[in-house]
């Protein structure tokens, strides 16, 4: 069939590479002047930067990392320890820093002001979320809320605000409140498997290097938003802002919702949108700057993950120090991806700031995602709909790559990476 991919973010990169393989013909309409997956991917000083950078863990990653290892990428392994920073205060006080014990790989702390002060609080933290989780995953109440889960579990304040919340920012990419509203399942199989031996993987190359094999021997038309989706008879009509309009047998939507009115028919698909905008999503700004505020004052306490609090947990900041991480930016000047600052970036410093929409997820939307795939096994259906926001779970690229993998199930697309391990190489030299 001729096959109209509208979006290239992970999830429609994935479908269109599943369905090219499978014999399609594949079209990607893409409204940035790119490919919209490493859009924001920047050379500096000669070396890669990824916005946002991603890494993976292997065990709750596993078909991006699967389809990666079909394509043919490698990975290697990166260590990312954190450092933990008061703010809001005559100085900054780097109150604990991470690394990983040689034997097993585990985290641990190894800054002494950390030990002294904290290190009780911290283990008695560690071992009450570790009770918690277990009773969790007995019992037979698990459709809650990560902030029921909180209420129901007495938790070291420190431990949970201070250093479990912020690695819930860095994943999520959201706010307290939208992380407190999230079922609290699939963020606590997360946390289970936080303090695993396993090295976090990184793609060769990064962004960029995935999406060159994804699209691979596949049209893509960039620079125009499409503005009519139609169906005739059995095709359907997509037409974009510079006028063109083509043909189709079918049509994935792999966008945000909030896009969806802008082109979709209005009388034909009117209970799709009334479905589709029921899913919430939310935006942060991504700096990327040279800017070293945003790390503790010391540079022995620099870590990958420079997270900055309040001493009440109100307001916090997380920072990338994207040397550490990334082969091509070894012995350049010291550049950082910062989500949501509350504090002040030198705007002289600034590389770029990126505009990052994610979607929310709360308890409506395991209900919503049921009712999508249900339509989308309506044999007269000619447009279906992918995205992280239409699979339960982290919104991150594993939710993509697995929405991708359930519309290639209804076009009986074979999945032949679904199990491949990633390959995986030694790590570079980082210097770090």
């Amino acid at each position: 069939m001729d096959i109209a991919i509208i979006g290239s973010g992970m999830a429609g990169l994935a479908t269109a590479r599943i369905l090219k393989d499978a014999g399609h013909n594949i079209t990607i309409f893409e409204a940035l002047p790119g490919r919209g997956m490493d859009s924001h991917s920047t050379e500096f000083e000669g070396g890669l930067i990824d916005a946002p950078l991603r890494v993976m863990n292997p065990h709750l990653w596993k078909n991006t990392l699967s389809l990666a290892a079909h394509l043919g990428i490698q990975t290697f392994p990166v260590r990312t320890y954190m450092a933990c920073s008061w703010l809001f205060e005559d100085r900054t006080e780097t109150w604990l820093t991470t690394s990983r014990s040689r034997i097993g790989n585990f985290p641990i702390i190894n800054n002494r002001k950390g030990l002294q002060q904290y290190g009780w609080r911290l283990v008695k933290g560690m071992l009450q979320l570790k009770a918690a989780i277990t009773r969790f995953f007995k019992s037979k109440e698990q459709d809650i809320t990560l902030a029921e889960f909180i209420n129901q579990n007495d938790i070291e304040e420190v431990f949970w605000h201070g250093a479990v919340m912020p690695v819930l920012y860095t994943i999520c990419t959201c706010n307290p409140k939208t992380i407190g509203e999230w079922p609290a399942k699939p963020l606590l199989i997360f946390l289970r498997q936080l303090t695993d031996g396993d090295a976090l993987l990184r793609i060769q190359g990064g962004t960029p290097a995935l999406v060159d094999k994804l699209v691979e021997g596949i049209d893509i038309q960039s620079g125009a938003a499409i503005t009519k989706v139609c169906q005739q008879n059995e095709q359907v009509l997509v037409e974009n802002a510079s006028g063109d309009h083509q043909i189709f047998d079918r049509v994935v939507v792999a966008t945000p919702t909030t896009k969806i009115e802008e082109f979709l028919d209005a009388a034909q698909f009117a209970d799709d949108i009334a479905l589709l905008k029921k899913f919430k999503f939310e935006q942060g700004e991504l700096v990327i700057h040279t800017d070293q505020t945003v790390m503790p004052p010391k540079r022995k306490d620099w870590a990958v993950l420079s997270y900055m609090m309040d001493r009440k947990f109100t307001r916090q900041q997380f920072t990338v120090w994207l040397n550490s991480i990334e082969p091509s930016l070894v012995g350049k000047t010291p550049v950082f991806q910062t989500w949501r600052p509350v504090t002040e970036i030198d705007p002289k410093k600034i590389i770029s700031s990126v505009t990052l929409t994610r979607a929310v997820v709360d308890s409506q939307t395991v209900a919503l995602n049921k009712e999508l795939q249900q339509r989308h096994l309506a044999t007269d259906r000619k447009v279906f709909f992918c995205g992280s926001w239409s699979c339960d779970g982290l919104p991150i690229l594993e939710s993509a790559v697995t929405s991708a993998m359930h519309i290639a199930e209804i076009f009986g697309a074979p999945l032949p990476f679904v199990g491949l391990k990633p390959k995986v190489e030694v790590a570079p030299q980082l210097g770090y």
